[in-house]
């Protein structure tokens, strides 16, 4: 199982990720924070967790266009 964690907490993810959401004329997002994907995970699977995230937490953004989206590891 993939962890998604929309509270940024720098320690908590093996990655970290920015979304930026708009619907025009309704609504737009920008949120961040990290992510654990469950073994032989893909990249996609992981933009698709990380969307549905987002997107079920503010029914507004629902279908909303993607403008932005970042996933790197989550160390220096």
């Amino acid at each position: 199982m993939s962890t998604v964690d929309t509270v940024s907490d720098s320690r908590s993810g093996t990655h970290f990720w920015v979304l930026s959401v708009d619907k025009p004329g309704r609504a737009s997002a920008t949120r961040s924070g990290t992510y654990t994907p469950a073994p032989g995970s893909t990249r996609e699977s992981a933009y698709q967790d990380i969307y549905l995230s987002v997107t079920n937490a503010d029914p507004i953004l629902r279908g909303a266009t993607v403008a932005f989206f970042s996933l790197e590891p989550n160390r220096l």
